[in-house]
C-alpha cells in the first residue's frame, strides 16, 4: 500500500497490533490502516478491556492513548512488558503531556509518541521500522495461512524451521499430544516442499491390524495370499512423487518396522509375493502422540529406525501452551462452520469474557477439541446473534470443567473471577470496577459498598 504521497510501500503482514483508544473515531481509523496493510489488529476502548486482552493475547506492539476514560494508558505499560517482553509500546495524546514528559515515559519504556491529532501513515511508517525485525518470525503465519493459523509465539517458535524443513526431501518426525495438530503441519510440509504437485496420502498406523499393515503399505501381487485377486499398490507406491503421512508410527508392530527401514533406506519397495523391487520418490513425514524415546527403552520401537525418521524433529506444543491461538482459532472454527450452513447475518464474536473463559478451560482434547465445541455451538445459534456469551459458551463446555462463571461485565456471578497471577493492584481494581459497574459507576454508592471515603476512591481511581 502506498502512502498519501505515493513513494512508499508499507507492509505489516503478519504483526499483530493492540490500538487502544476511547474516541472511537480514531480507534477506527487505526483499525481501519493497519488492516489494510495487512496486520492482525485488536481494538480496545479502556484501560480495563485492555488489561483483560493481554491476559491471553500476544501483540507485537501497543499503540495506547495517554488519557484514557479509567486511567492512563502508560498504565498498561507494565502489564505489556510482562506479557510481551519483546513487544514494542507507543503513546498517542496531546502535545501538553509530551512536551513535559517525553524524556520519562521513554524511560519506561515507552517506544514511540505521537500527538493527535493523528497522522496514520506517520505512525504506520514507524512501526513499519520499528518492527521490520520481527516481520521474518511473525511471517511464518502469513506463510502457513492456507494450512493452519497461528498467532502464539509458542507454536511460532515451534514450527519456525517448518519452511527450511519443507524445502529438503529428509524424513521429518512430528511429536505432540493427541489432536495439536500434526496432520495439517505435515500438510504444510507437501505443500511448501518440491513434492507439492504430487499426491498427499495418509496412513493411520494404529488403525491398520497389525498382520495387513505391511500389505497396505508396500502392496501385493495376485495370489500371492488368500484373497489377493489382483495387484495392488501399497500406500508408497501410491504416494509416488508426493508425500507419506505415516500417522501414530508409535503404533507400528516390529514386523512393518523392519520393512519401513529397509524403503527408507533402499528408496524401493518389493510387493508381497513381488520378485523385483520398485523404485519409489516419496517424502516420509512421521507423527505420534506418544514418547518414542520411552518405547526405545521397553524395546517396542527400534532405535535404528527412530534414528531414520527424527532427522528433522518438529515437537507441537498443547493448546493449553499456546493462549494466544485459543480464541484466534475459536473464531475460524465458529466462522467457518457457520458459513457451510449458509448463515445470513454477520458473524458473531467471542466476548472478551468468553474468550477469558476458553482460556481458562484446560482442552485436553487440543485443538480438535476446540473445533468440535465450536461446531456444535454454531448448529445452535440462530440468526441475528451478535456476541457469544459466557453462559452461552459454557453450555457446550464439559459439565465437570472448573470454570469461572461470569456475568457480561466481567464479574462472576457469585463474585469476581481473578485469573492465576493476578497481582494486588490489579485486583484492587478489579474490585473497584465491579463496584462501579454495580452502582452503574455512582461514586458515592461505590465507595459505601467498597467501605471506604469517596474522596479514597477518587485517588485510587486517579493512581489506576
Amino acid at each position: 500500500m502506498e502512502n498519501t504521497q505515493g513513494h512508499t510501500y508499507l507492509n505489516l503482514h503478519g504483526l499483530s497490533l493492540m490500538v487502544v483508544d476511547d474516541d472511537q473515531s480514531n480507534l477506527r481509523t487505526l483499525e481501519h490502516v493497519f488492516q489494510n496493510l495487512g496486520a492482525t489488529v485488536t481494538g480496545r476502548g479502556s484501560l480495563r478491556q485492555a488489561r483483560q486482552s493481554l491476559r491471553f493475547h500476544w501483540h507485537d506492539a501497543v499503540v495506547s492513548n495517554f488519557q484514557l476514560k479509567d486511567g492512563i494508558g502508560l498504565d498498561l505499560l507494565p502489564d505489556y512488558q510482562t506479557r510481551c517482553p519483546e513487544g514494542s509500546f507507543y503513546l498517542t495524546g496531546d502535545s501538553s503531556y509530551f512536551s513535559t514528559n517525553t524524556v520519562d515515559t521513554l524511560k519506561k519504556g515507552v517506544r514511540g509518541y505521537f500527538k493527535k491529532p493523528l497522522d496514520p501513515i506517520a505512525l504506520a511508517k514507524r512501526l513499519v521500522a520499528d518492527l521490520s525485525s520481527k516481520m521474518p518470525i511473525e511471517g511464518l503465519a502469513e506463510k502457513l495461512a492456507p494450512y493452519l493459523i497461528l498467532q502464539d509465539p509458542v507454536m511460532a517458535e515451534a514450527l519456525l524451521e517448518l519452511p527450511t524443513f519443507a524445502a529438503n526431501s529428509l524424513p521429518v518426525l512430528i511429536q505432540g499430544e493427541t489432536g495439536t495438530g500434526k496432520e495439517l503441519v505435515a500438510k504444510a510440509l507437501h505443500g511448501l516442499g518440491s513434492h507439492a504437485d504430487g499426491p498427499f496420502v495418509t496412513v493411520n498406523c494404529g488403525a491398520i491390524p497389525g498382520n495387513l499393515l505391511e500389505a497396505e503399505l508396500f502392496g501385493y501381487e495376485k495370489g500371492s495370499f488368500t484373497d489377493a485377486n489382483r495387484m495392488h499398490k501399497g500406500y508408497f507406491e501410491q504416494a509416488h512423487k508426493g508425500t507419506l503421512f505415516l500417522d501414530e508410527i508409535g503404533e507400528m508392530p516390529p514386523p512393518a518396522q523392519v520393512s519401513l527401514l529397509r524403503v527408507l533406506e533402499e528408496g524401493k519397495v518389493q510387493r508381497i509375493g513381488a520378485e523385483g523391487k520398485v523404485n519409489v520418490d516419496v517424502r516420509v513425514v512421521a507423527a505420534t502422540h506418544r514418547s518414542l524415546e520411552e518405547l526405545l527403552e521397553s524395546g517396542q520401537f527400534r532405535s535404528d529406525l527412530f534414528y531414520r525418521l527424527n532427522v528433522l524433529p518438529l515437537h507441537l506444543p498443547p493448546l493449553r501452551k499456546r493462549p494466544a491461538d485459543i480464541a484466534l482459532l475459536a473464531g475460524y472454527f465458529l466462522a467457518n462452520s457457520l458459513k457451510e450452513m449458509n448463515w445470513q447475518s454477520a458473524i458473531p464474536s467471542l466476548s472478551i469474557d468468553a474468550q477469558m473463559i476458553l482460556q481458562h478451560y484446560g482442552w485436553p482434547g487440543n485443538v480438535r477439541e476446540l473445533r468440535n465445541i465450536m461446531v456444535r455451538l454454531s448448529v445452535c445459534l440462530t440468526e441475528g446473534r451478535h456476541e457469544i456469551t459466557p453462559k452461552l459458551l459454557k453450555q457446550f463446555l464439559p459439565s465437570n470443567s472448573a470454570l469461572p462463571s461470569f456475568t457480561n461485565s466481567g464479574q462472576s456471578e457469585e463474585g469476581i473471577y481473578m485469573p492465576k497471577g493476578t497481582t494486588l493492584a490489579d485486583a484492587e481494581w478489579l474490585l473497584i470496577d465491579a463496584a462501579l459497574q454495580q452502582t452503574g459507576y455512582n461514586r458515592t454508592q461505590a465507595a459505601k459498598l467498597l467501605g471506604i471515603g469517596e474522596r479514597t476512591l477518587r485517588r485510587k481511581l486517579n493512581e489506576t
